[in-house]
């Protein structure tokens, strides 16, 4: 690579040759952290083929285990909806990271792959476990109740009507008392 200030023209002190040198030291740079970006993505897309197996292993862990590489500053490879990895603090480290309401917090920081694989392996089997006792809780309760009665019965609906019939004559028979002490 070309050192931007070797490019400098000789004599050349001028606002423009400036300019031109820190363009180039601009344009070094941004190579610099796209081919830092390149290397992180790549990593982590490793890193995905490596699980890939891991899920599709488990039919339950298909449903709710997405492994999804999003590109972007940084890249991240998500492993659920609160649970990704990204590189960090450098290229060559892989953090894994779980976002929530408390804010976000690093499960684990490696340099290793196949010590993330493992962790990963784990957090995903202790979501499993929790999804399961989720779905046993909700549906535990039901099995236990009586069914519920749909409809009222002739009693209930008789005396119903009569309540209503008596409390509507009463009504009226208030007004009509008002009434008649108002007109008269």
């Amino acid at each position: 690579m070309v050192s931007p200030l070797s490019t400098r023209l000789p004599g050349d002190q001028s606002l423009g040759g400036a300019l031109r040198q820190a363009r180039l030291a601009e344009a070094a740079h941004f190579d610099a952290v796209l081919d830092i970006r390149d290397a992180q993505t790549l990593r982590l897309q490793v890193l995905k083929d490596d699980l890939a197996p891991v899920v599709a292993s488990n039919s339950a862990a298909t449903s709710f285990i997405d492994l999804a590489l999003v590109p972007g500053d940084p890249p991240r490879l998500w492993v659920d909806l609160i649970t990704s990895v990204v590189m960090a603090p450098d290229p060559r480290s892989y953090r894994l990271v779980q976002d929530s309401p408390a804010g976000r917090q690093t499960l684990l920081e490696t340099t290793n792959r196949d010590e993330m694989i493992e962790r990963i392996t784990q957090h995903i089997a202790h979501r499993l476990i929790a999804r399961e006792r989720e779905i046993t809780a909700v549906s535990a309760p039901s099995a236990g109740l009586k069914p519920a009665i749909i409809g009222h019965s002739t009693t209930a609906l008789i005396l119903a009507w009569l309540s209503g019939f008596s409390i509507g004559a009463l009504a009226l028979f208030i007004a009509g008392i008002l009434i008649s002490r108002l007109t008269g």
